[in-house]
């Protein structure tokens, strides 16, 4: 067999396992709700659940914000002894924002057949800031969580600005009870 035959037969089963190794899986981020076994309590009041005895930073009180306001749409108020409160917890970690990658390529002309395979890796310092928002509802009687919402998403910087806050917390209070409809 010669060389550009054996190549001609190789190449197909290279392409494949090249093309398998570049390609990542990555499924949207989807809210994940977890709910006290005895259900909802029917709060119909919610106060601010502070996050630290320490000054409220800019996203606590972005997230404060953006929180009361999608609850009030929902048929909520605010209230200074209420039936919940509600705080959230952002942990956020650096990550690489350009993952290495493969690329394959194939061709022929002038009687043969070529074919090559290169490696991109990110050099520099690109990177993200992904984490987990979770946003956590405590029934104010019994001083216990009864639910909480969460969900992965990357992020500009550790301080999360308006448009990141108003889209996570939006997402996540999609998934509770809207009060107003009923």
């Amino acid at each position: 067999m010669t060389t550009a035959v054996r190549t001609a037969v190789a190449l197909p089963g290279l392409v494949s396992v090249a093309l398998l190794a570049g390609c990542t899986a990555t499924a949207p981020s989807r809210v994940r709700v977890d709910m006290a076994e005895g259900g909802l309590p029917s709060c119909k009041t919610f106060e601010w659940l502070p996050t630290q005895q320490q000054p409220a930073t800019l996203t606590e009180q972005r997230v404060k914000g953006a929180v009361l306001t999608e609850l009030k749409k929902k048929g909520y108020s605010e209230a200074e002894k209420a039936e919940c409160r509600v705080t959230y917890v952002l942990n956020v970690h650096e990550r690489p924002k350009n993952k290495p990658s493969v690329g394959v390529g194939a061709g022929g002309g002038s009687g043969g057949i070529g074919g090559g395979i290169g490696v991109s890796l990110p050099i520099g310092k690109r990177n993200e800031q992904a984490g987990t928002f979770t946003i956590d509802v405590v029934d104010a009687a019994k001083n216990a969580q009864v639910w909480s919402g969460s969900i992965d998403a990357t992020f500009e910087k550790a301080e999360l600005n308006e448009d990141e806050v108003r889209e996570v917390v939006t997402k996540v209070l999609e998934k509770y009870p809207d009060r107003a409809s009923k």
